[in-house]
């Protein structure tokens, strides 16, 4: 395998754990211990001179999601309280400069709501750019 295949792959990442002051007459549907985070897979394909930009850069991206919005289990059933979701987010992206990206995904998500109940799916395109200055 030429191990030049992956050069200069970035991975990019970041979990949190959030805590919220719920006063304790709320039922448990208000939870106040979240989680979630995210990993970005970016890889550059093509370097160098594209559409008249002298140092533009084309990368294929991925990016896995997932966030807890209720952390914990239900104080009666003992059961996990299942709000929680994760998605899987393909993508292709180019950048004319170092400051300005135009990106097309595709996002696939699955949500469990708080009782459980069979995870509703939704996907779609999205498509974005952003600058800098």
């Amino acid at each position: 395998m030429n191990s030049t295949i992956f050069k200069d792959t970035y991975l990019n990442g970041e979990w949190v754990w959030a805590y919220a002051d719920v006063p304790g007459t709320y039922i448990q549907q208000f939870g106040d211990r979240q989680q979630g985070g995210f990993l970005d897979i970016v890889q550059p394909i093509k370097k160098g001179k594209m559409l008249g930009w002298s140092e533009s850069v084309l990368n294929l991206a991925l990016r896995i999601e997932y966030a807890d919005y209720n952390v914990g289990n239900f104080q009666e059933l003992g059961l996990k309280i299942a709000d929680h979701m994760y998605a899987i987010v393909p993508a292709i992206s180019f950048r004319p400069s170092s400051q300005t990206v135009i990106r097309a995904n595709y996002r696939y998500e699955r949500h469990t709501d708080l009782l459980r109940n069979p995870a509703s799916q939704t996907a779609g395109f999205q498509f974005g750019f952003s600058t800098y200055f």
